[in-house]
């Protein structure tokens, strides 16, 4: 008798062979006496667990390559439990860090997508709109009555669902991470929210894997000069752009300070430089440093009216200098502070210099003017502030994207969206929420790109190439979806323009340019802060120089 077809005869006999098979290779069933005891996997539905593998009824040994048809063949296995397709193996959709999971995962020709954004935690505040936005960018597909277009020429003319497999990437993006890519084995995953972490995922999960990652929020120049086989993308520009900016606000709020402060010209200001020790704090303070100049000179040559401080990474523990940082920043008493982080920029920098500010610098005349980039746009920086109109008039930001308040933009109508749909506090202003969302829409529209083609990263990376100018411009919304597909399957270019910008990828980076928006916190009629806003004040992608006005809004 063949070890891998071990006889069972009789309904107690079976019911042995059944848990007998858990302990072996394999297990089969006699149905009949016949040599040929089934010819497909129907025949042996009188056994719970059992596939017809060389027409013998089996339970194959978990793990093995074959050991399921179709997801209900892993019902066994537990919840949320799936037959990959290019393997057939029953493997489980959650894990410890990866707990959410949204759409029409039970279908047998479902495609899997994952995220990796920070959803607890301390940078909740940022990761949660992001997969929110995502989820919303999927109910899109739902409310068109559609999935993704079916495969030409398959047996199953049916649409295919897109299911996203949500991860969050504050414990363990890495575990995270090889979940999603050797357990779910999807083809794309958007994410991470920061650049320390997408740099980290890319290099040693994702580019190895041959898996497409597009980050909606990471901006570090590093990105860039990865060797990823072009699938490393983002719908967030370079941070060499979002220097620019900076570069460029500096003078003004140098002005802003001089005429407040009756300063003579030749009356020296302090500014410092304060950044997290990831790719993104200390990238962007490396280019800032380069262009920046005040007191008529740069930096460099400021000496003594310059400091920068490098706080360290709250993800790394052992490199947190924060109480450090800011005795440093309070011993200078700078006049203008340029703090490029994420949430610790505000609970662990902001706040205590404002605390401490009075007591360590009694006599001086000024409070710092802070100048944030796109890391600052959180929760708990309009919730800090509050009633605090001074502190509220000394705060100005920048952040990529199109200018998101102008009444009928695209952004408008995601945020729309998003608040109707979304009702758990989180907010849509928050930066890479709209670039999650677009990055979604863009790896649908991708999809049926490559039609018949295996969902792989590779062929994703050819199915976004494709979405660039020329062509129609097409933006999300679920109205919209059935009309670029059928435009996609009839052979038409199209050019996708997002909630996050009009997204025209160079195609040697995978990144694409961007307006770099000056933000402000305005207030309500109560006087208490709310989410920033952009100003009226913009760096123009196409010429490199800040155009507009600072709104009274932001006054």
């Amino acid at each position: 008798m063949d070890r891998g077809t071990q006889a069972c005869i009789g309904d107690s006999l079976a019911r042995w062979c059944a848990a007998y098979a858990l302990l072996i290779t394999s297990c089969s069933v006699v149905l009949d006496t016949d040599a040929k005891q089934c010819r497909r996997t129907e025949d042996c539905a009188a056994f719970e667990g059992t596939l017809c593998i060389d027409h013998a009824c089996v339970i194959p040994a978990p793990g093995t390559p074959g050991e399921c048809r179709k997801h209900a063949d892993c019902a066994h296995r537990g919840d949320d439990w799936i037959c990959r397709s290019r393997d057939r193996v029953c493997a489980p959709l959650r894990s410890p860090d990866c707990q959410v999971v949204s759409g029409n995962y039970q279908s047998d020709n479902a495609i899997f997508l994952g995220s990796l954004l920070e959803t607890e935690g301390e940078f909740e505040s940022t990761g949660r709109p992001a997969q929110n936005a995502i989820q919303l960018a999927l109910q899109d597909l739902d409310h068109a009555n559609t999935g993704l277009p079916a495969v030409p020429g398959e047996e199953d003319p049916s649409r295919r669902p897109l299911v996203l497999v949500g991860c969050n990437s504050g414990s363990d993006p890495i575990a995270a991470a090889r979940h999603l890519v050797e357990q779910v084995q999807v083809p794309a995953i958007i994410g991470s929210s920061f650049s320390g972490v997408t740099i980290q995922v890319a290099t040693e999960v994702t580019i190895p894997a041959q898996v497409l990652l597009i980050s909606p929020s990471a901006t570090s120049a590093a990105i860039s000069q990865l060797q990823d086989d072009q699938l490393v993308w983002r719908t967030a520009p370079s941070d060499n752009i979002q220097a620019v900016a900076i570069q460029q606000l500096v003078p003004i709020v140098e002005d802003d300070v001089r005429t407040v402060l009756a300063l003579e010209a030749q009356t020296p200001i302090q500014l410092a430089i304060a950044h997290k020790s990831d790719s993104y704090g200390r990238g962007l303070a490396d280019t800032v440093e380069k262009l920046v100049t005040f007191n008529g000179t740069s930096a460099a040559q400021n000496k003594q009216n310059y400091l920068r401080v490098d706080y360290g990474d709250p993800a790394v523990p052992a490199t947190i200098a924060l109480e450090q940082a800011v005795e440093s920043l309070l011993e200078q008493a700078p006049h203008i502070i340029l703090l490029f982080g994420t949430t610790e920029s505000i609970t662990d920098v902001l706040r205590p210099i404002e605390q401490r500010w009075d007591t360590a610098n009694p006599h001086t005349a000024h409070r710092p003017r802070y100048v944030f980039a796109d890391g600052g746009v959180v929760d708990e920086l309009w919730t800090y502030v509050g009633k605090n109109d001074g502190l509220r008039r000394r705060i100005l930001g920048t952040i990529p994207g199109t200018n998101h308040d102008a009444a009928g933009s695209v952004f408008s109508s995601f945020k729309s969206r998003y608040l109707s749909s979304i009702k758990d506090g989180t907010s849509p202003d928050v930066f890479g929420a709209a670039g999650a969302y677009d990055a979604a829409y863009l790896l649908m529209f991708a999809f049926a790109v490559i039609g018949p083609l295996e969902p792989t990263g590779p062929h994703l990376a050819s199915g976004l190439s494709a979405l660039v100018p020329p062509g129609a411009t097409v933006s999300p919304g679920f109205g919209e979806i059935n009309n670029v597909f059928k435009a996609i399957a009839d052979g038409e270019s199209i050019d996708y323009d997002g909630a996050s910008g009009p997204l025209d990828f160079d195609l040697s980076t995978g990144e694409a340019r961007s307006d770099i928006q000056v933000w402000c916190v305005p207030k309500d009629d109560q006087g208490t802060a709310t989410v920033a806003q952009n100003s009226g004040l913009y760096l123009e992608a196409t010429s490199g120089t800040l155009v507009g006005a600072i709104s009274a809004d932001c006054d």
